[in-house]
């Protein structure tokens, strides 16, 4: 079966973050193109080169967005994740959302990572026999 090229949903959130205040904000957003990636983090001279790193980041980061669970102030009505509406967030919390982001693009992983080893048991080696090795024996045959 080929694999079928398609446009990664990243999703991003601030759980755990610094500021306690973003409490459980999330955002999905659009993943981008190894080339679009390497661009944006300025490995590669972007077409948009007189604006600078953060704000090309900025920009693609709120292009990217698809969805969100921020509201208004009056807690009902939900915010759109647009262009507009992300520049008109907190700034902390904008930052904030954007570097995720841009980890996550980078290779950041959230996931507990496999649990190898029994859970406090003695590794294995540990109860090896470490006895020294027989004495080498000279070699029977004779030179030719």
């Amino acid at each position: 079966m080929a694999y079928r090229k398609k446009t990664k949903r990243i999703t991003v959130s601030l759980k755990g973050h610094d500021n306690p205040e973003f409490g459980e904000v999330t955002a999905i957003a659009r993943g981008r193109t190894l080339n679009e990636y390497l661009e944006l983090m300025g490995y590669i001279e972007a077409a948009d080169d007189e604006k600078s790193g953060v704000m090309r980041q900025l920009d693609r980061f709120a292009e990217s967005l698809i969805e969100w669970n921020i509201f208004e102030e009056d807690g009902v009505t939900p915010t759109p994740p647009t262009r507009e509406e992300f520049f008109q967030l907190d700034p902390d919390l904008g930052l904030a959302l954007a570097t995720e982001w841009l980890e996550i693009l980078g290779g950041k992983v959230d996931a507990p990572l496999a649990q190898s080893s029994p859970a406090g048991e003695p590794s294995p080696e540990a109860s090896i026999p470490m006895e020294p090795l027989s004495e080498h024996q000279p070699p029977t045959a004779v030179p030719a």
